[in-house]
């Protein structure tokens, strides 16, 4: 499923910048975290601790170096 899997998902995580729901992203190689908002990018690491089911499920489907 990894190679069809949705590259990106909506989380619960609020920016720290503005507030909008954060997206879990993933590329080639890596994951983040991104708003769509304000088009700022977070490293994952930051956000393991505050991970919501949304980013769960993603990352299950993630064949990546996630850390």
């Amino acid at each position: 499923m990894g190679f069809f899997a949705p590259r990106e998902a909506k989380t619960t995580i609020p920016c720290p910048k503005c507030g909008e729901p954060l997206l879990v992203v993933r590329r080639c190689r890596s994951a983040h975290m991104a708003c769509p908002r304000c088009r700022k990018e977070y490293p994952l690491e930051d956000y393991i601790q505050k991970a919501d089911k949304a980013m769960e499920d993603f990352l299950d489907n993630c064949y990546i170096d996630r850390l």
